[in-house]
């Protein structure tokens, strides 16, 4: 992270030096976050997604090629979470559990920016997201088994591509301090979980450090068949930033 920050400020300073408009600033934002996969969806009530939300923080710089189009960049601390719940027959009993996995990238927005003359704006482009921690959460209706922070980091792969889409307004609040407000929706193209094959999902399960890639590993029969497992969020995204120069 710190090395992620120092590259934006170095960034920042030989930006500014040329820039008609370049703008340098915190944002960030509260997301409904999901992880999209077909065996979780077929599962029925032994497995169901439940709603999860996770937020982001961290620097954002905007350089503006001319009034209309520009460019945006981001160093964002992101947790994007999936909540899971559901129930199975354990002899004469129906046992309920609720589990949930919290993961931490470094997301890296880079998106090309469209601004109107009234301040709204559109923006469109990559995200790369390197993961930097996992843990997960388990209780069940019988104590059994529960535990709290298990770290699967090591379970899932440590990027993810996604693509994001995004519209809001930027509101002067004064001549060089910029709020901005919008909503961004982004969807992952790459798969989140790794792929095992039965002898090392097994070692897995036997170690208990399967976590949430047990889910894409097994399919609504019960049989061994992997789907792959992709980031889906949106939600409001919220920005202040202080402008340097002005676009002619």
């Amino acid at each position: 992270m710190k090395k992620a920050l120092l590259t934006i400020a170095v960034a920042a300073a030989a930006l500014t030096a040329q820039a008609q408009d370049f703008r340098l600033g915190l944002g960030g934002g509260i997301n409904t976050t999901w992880l999209a996969n077909t065996n979780v969806s077929d599962a029925g009530d032994e497995l169901d997604f439940a709603v999860t939300f996770g937020g982001s923080v961290g620097l954002e710089g905007i350089y503006s090629f001319s009034e209309k189009a520009g460019v945006s960049i981001g160093f964002l601390s992101s947790g994007h979470n999936q909540k899971y719940e559901g129930e199975y027959d354990f002899g004469t009993s129906t046992v309920t559990y609720e589990s949930k996995l919290k993961m931490r990238y470094l997301d890296i927005p880079i998106l090309f920016r469209l601004t109107s003359a009234s301040g709204t704006y559109f923006e469109l482009g990559p995200q790369i997201g390197i993961l930097t921690s996992a843990k997960e959460d388990s209780e069940n209706s019988t104590g059994v088994g529960n535990y709290e922070d298990r770290d699967v980091k090591g379970t899932l792969n440590g990027t993810n591509v996604a693509a994001i889409l995004g519209f809001g307004v930027d509101i002067d609040a004064s001549e060089n301090v910029i709020v901005t407000a919008g909503l961004r929706l982004g969807y992952g193209f790459t798969d989140v979980t790794k792929e095992y094959t039965t002898s090392e999902f097994a070692a897995l399960n036997d170690e208990e450090v399967a976590g949430a890639t047990s889910a894409a590993h097994v399919n609504d029969k019960g049989d061994f068949s992997y789907e792959a497992t992709n980031r889906v969020f949106g939600g409001l995204h919220l920005g202040v930033s202080y402008k340097f120069g002005s676009a002619k």
